[in-house]
C-alpha cells in the first residue's frame, strides 16, 4: 500500500495537466458579495480555492504589466442633481482611469522553463491613480481566474444543485463515449467470431474478465470500454 501511495505522489504532470487539475478543484464559488445591483463571488474565496490547487500541484502565477502600455486619464463628468427643495444643479465628479495591457504567466514549479502566458488587460477608475491601479488589479485578477478556470458562480442555496447537474452531465458524457467504444468492439467482435466460430466460448470468457455477466453493453465507463477493445485487438486481431 505504501508503494502505491508513493507512485500516486510521484505522478508526473505537465503544466496544462496541472492547470486542468486545479480547474477541477476551483469548480464553483458562492456569490457572497453584492454591489452595483448584482451579486458576485469575493476575490478571497476564489483565490483560496485556486491557491490550494496551485500548492497541491506545484504551480505559480506571475502577473505583469506590459511595458509602455500604462495609461492614466482624468475623467470629468457633470451630472444634473436636485436639491431638497427641487432646485436643479450641476454636480461635477473627477476620477482617474488607469489602463494597461498585462500578462498572466503560469509556471510549472517543478520545471520553471515550462510556462504558459495569457494576455490580459487591466482597467480601474478611482479618485486617486494608485487606488485606480489597485482596484483594477483586484477586479482583473478575479475576472481572469473565473474565466480561465471557468469557475461557476452560484448563490449558496444553488451550489449543491449546480454540482448535481454538473455530475449528471459528466456521467451522461462518459456514458455516451463508452457506448461508442462498445459499438466498435461489438462490430469487431462479431466480425471476428464470424470467421473464427471456434473462438466464441473463449471470447465469452475474455469479456467476462471485464464484466461478469458477459454483457459488454452494460459497460458505462469509457476507460473500461477502451481497455476491453484494446486488449481484444491485441489478443485476437493483431496476433
Amino acid at each position: 500500500m505504501a508503494e502505491e501511495l508513493n507512485l500516486v505522489h510521484k505522478e508526473e504532470l505537465n503544466l496544462i495537466q496541472k492547470l486542468a487539475k486545479i480547474r477541477s478543484i476551483a469548480d464553483v464559488a458562492v456569490k457572497d458579495k453584492a454591489g452595483y445591483n448584482y451579486s458576485y463571488a469575493d476575490i478571497t474565496q476564489i483565490l483560496a480555492s485556486v491557491k490550494s490547487g496551485m500548492k497541491k500541484y506545484g504551480v505559480s502565477l506571475f502577473p505583469s504589466i506590459t511595458p509602455n502600455t500604462s495609461k492614466i486619464t482624468q475623467l470629468t463628468a457633470v451630472n444634473t442633481k436636485f436639491s431638497k427643495n427641487g432646485q436643479a444643479y450641476d454636480s461635477t465628479t473627477t476620477e482617474m482611469l488607469y489602463e494597461a495591457d498585462m500578462v498572466f504567466r503560469w509556471i510549472n514549479d517543478e520545471n520553471p522553463s515550462e510556462y504558459f502566458d495569457v494576455p490580459w488587460s487591466i482597467t480601474g477608475a478611482q479618485s486617486d491613480p494608485s487606488q485606480a491601479f489597485g482596484s483594477g488589479m483586484t477586479y482583473c485578477t478575479r475576472y481572469f481566474l473565473v474565466n480561465f478556470f471557468q469557475i461557476a458562480q452560484a448563490a449558496a442555496e444553488d451550489v449543491d444543485s449546480y454540482r448535481s447537474r454538473k455530475k449528471a452531465a459528466e456521467e451522461a458524457e462518459e456514458k455516451a463515449i463508452a457506448e461508442e467504444v462498445i459499438k466498435q468492439f461489438d462490430s469487431e467482435c462479431r466480425a471476428y467470431i464470424a470467421e473464427h466460430a471456434e473462438k466464441a466460448e473463449e471470447i465469452k470468457k475474455f469479456v467476462q474478465r471485464y464484466v461478469k455477466s458477459g454483457d459488454y453493453f452494460k459497460i458505462k465507463e469509457p476507460a473500461l470500454a477502451s481497455k476491453l477493445l484494446e486488449e481484444f485487438r491485441k489478443t485476437y486481431i493483431e496476433v
